[in-house]
């Protein structure tokens, strides 16, 4: 939806026109804002919504809301803020004089020029790499995905952690099976229903495996899931060459002028750090290296950066828990000049285990895959509650980070004067965070989450800037055209 006046229906410009005239009349204004509000090209974009319809709003807003249910007003309310991408509340806030921390999620990656897809786009390019092995097994899971129109990895991944998991626990599979199916068979490894539908010949080979050898069934679940973890690291150094765009700068230049500052982020990618500077120098990030310190001199401003899920530049060794540290300046050019390759698997020098990317694959149960990370989390929480302000860039809130959004939660409830500022192209994040932390937080003011919809690498910068921050202009769509053009589009389409 968007607010314009370069494709408007004739009908829209009657309805207009009837309710312009007769604004004192109740029920034709509700007929035809119902009319408005419905209407399908409206809400796919297809035809502009005239200017003049949020003033009418505004101006009857008090007699609408009285005259309608709640819900009713709140469907016409939900629809004209979605016109406007940037509440009118960040006019009140001034970045420079207050704490802020950040929140940085996949979306903040994704504009030009670090072009980096988001979690929702990954599992394509998985499948395609999966192909790529000519293995039957894992082609036959791709295909099964786009039969089923399974598009998220995080589903995929978290199942192939949960067969692992149930292959080497017999007992809790058979506990699994009778919760899920009520008992229904007595097979002591019942076959779940995703099985089934591959077919009686998968059926009965699965059977007859289970009743010769189990071991190898199950070894071949785990064989799997460790395949589509390389193959997630592989995915990962598509990541290498990105660049940061100019959301990352605007943080960089930020921090550097308020210390206070801390980054908190999902993403493995190194755009933010790229931009921050060096390594123990310009940029900290909370965790133990072994062959990298910081520089503690007097004096030194290191900006904290947390990167929950790990980076593309640390590996771990499951055998000795050591954690390396590489430097991704060096890293880059050596993978665009094709002087080494990026190490998905390694031999650690120190103890001659595997040696792997510290990375932590977008699943529902992270930490059981990287327990190093487990200290950032303290670190993040640290970082939300001493803030003013937290600005939440490209996050989704999906269900496998709910411990990010309890931590913001019980962050919003300690600090009652805290605020959220989220800045996303999807316009439902917000109502989806405000319902959410509303249902949690006893007596909660939505109007603590401010929404700033659209691409964060042309909002974020103007409100660091603080070109916001008191301005007498309406915070609207670039598309609202002044009165004069209005008039003019009018006539036009007249």
């Amino acid at each position: 939806m968007q607010i314009g006046t370069d494709h408007i229906s004739s009908m829209q410009h009657r309805i207009l026109d009837r309710v312009r005239n007769r604004t004192n009349i109740l029920r034709e204004l509700i007929d035809g804002l119902r009319t408005l509000t419905n209407d399908n090209d409206i809400l796919t974009g297809k035809e502009d919504v005239h200017p003049e319809w949020m003033s009418i709003f505004e101006a009857n807003r008090d007699r609408i809301q009285n005259s309608l249910p709640s819900l009713a007003f709140e469907s016409f309310r939900t629809f004209f803020e979605g016109l406007i991408p940037l509440d009118q509340s960040l006019k009140e806030i001034d970045p420079k004089s207050i704490t802020l921390s950040f929140l940085l999620g996949a979306g903040a990656s994704k504009p030009e020029p670090s072009n980096i897809p988001t979690v929702k786009e990954l599992l394509p390019q998985l499948l395609e790499r999966a192909r790529r092995l000519d293995r039957d097994d894992v082609t036959k899971l791709a295909d099964f995905c786009e039969m089923r129109k399974i598009d998220n990895i995080e589903d995929l991944l978290t199942a192939a952690q949960l067969a692992t998991f149930c292959s080497r626990n017999p007992i809790v599979l058979q506990l699994i099976n009778y919760l899920l199916y009520g008992g229904q068979s007595d097979e002591p490894y019942d076959i779940p229903s995703f099985v089934r539908s591959w077919g009686s010949e998968t059926i009965e080979s699965t059977r007859s495996r289970r009743s010769r050898d189990p071991v190898a069934d199950l070894s071949s679940v785990a064989f799997l899931q460790d395949t589509l973890q390389v193959l997630f690291g592989l995915l990962s150094s598509t990541m290498l060459p990105a660049t940061p765009n100019p959301a990352h700068e605007a943080i960089m230049k930020y921090v550097r002028e308020q210390s206070n500052s801390s980054i908190v982020t999902t993403n493995y990618d190194c755009c933010m750090d790229l931009a921050l500077g060096n390594v123990g120098k310009d940029l900290e990030y909370g965790i133990e290296f072994k062959n990298a310190t910081h520089d503690t001199s007097p004096g030194n401003q290191c900006t904290r950066l947390i990167k929950l899920h790990g980076s593309l530049n640390w590996f771990y060794c499951e055998t000795c828990q050591d954690i390396q540290l590489v430097d991704i300046r060096e890293m880059v050019n050596n993978f665009l000049d094709d002087k080494a390759l990026y190490p998905v698997i390694g031999i650690c020098k120190g103890c001659g285990g595997q040696r792997r990317g510290l990375l932590v694959p977008p699943l529902a149960m992270k930490f059981d895959l990287a327990p190093p990370l487990t200290p950032l989390v303290g670190n993040a929480k640290a970082t939300f509650d001493t803030a003013d302000l937290i600005v939440v860039i490209g996050f989704s809130f999906a269900d496998a980070d709910i411990y990010i959004s309890r931590m913001l939660i019980k962050s919003m409830q300690t600090k009652a004067g805290q605020k959220l500022l989220i800045m996303d192209p999807d316009e439902r994040i917000v109502a989806k965070v405000r319902r959410k932390f509303k249902a949690s937080i006893p007596n909660f003011d939505e109007g603590r989450i401010i929404r700033a919809t659209g691409n964060c690498a042309e909002i974020l910068p103007r409100f660091l800037e603080g070109q916001y921050f008191k301005t007498t202009e309406p915070l609207v769509s670039s598309r609202v055209l002044s009165d004069d053009d209005n008039a003019n589009g009018q006539q036009q389409q007249e």
